[in-house]
């Protein structure tokens, strides 16, 4: 995004004030959309950081600092990637649904 070198005093900021660098784990406050930033950007008075989830870059005012555990790590077409448990209930639903001939609608209890 950028060559340029900043001062060393020189410190983005996300709306709450807390100070962001490379690798800061963030959340887009407008979409929820998390991320870990991959560069940042001083561009006309005003502070930017891209995400590495998305590629795009946002207005530091719209970012907020959160934990690293917070992050939704995507897979593909976007969609969060599923933890073992839910894989396991899906397949369980499924088999369920093929064994009775029913569907999500009329299981009990899913």
């Amino acid at each position: 995004m950028n060559n340029y070198r900043f001062p060393d005093n020189f410190v983005f900021l996300d709306c709450n004030g807390n100070p962001l660098h490379i690798g800061s784990p963030v959340r887009y406050t407008g979409t929820g959309t998390t991320g870990f930033i991959t560069d940042l950007k001083f561009e006309e008075c005003e502070m930017w950081a891209r995400l590495d989830s998305t590629g795009l870059t946002y207005h530091s005012s719209t970012i907020v600092l959160i934990d690293a555990d917070k992050v939704k790590v995507k897979g593909k077409y976007g969609k969060t990637n599923p933890t073992v448990d839910e894989i396991h209930e899906e397949i369980k639903r499924k088999l369920l649904g093929e064994v009775t001939g029913a569907d999500d609608r009329n299981i009990i209890g899913h």
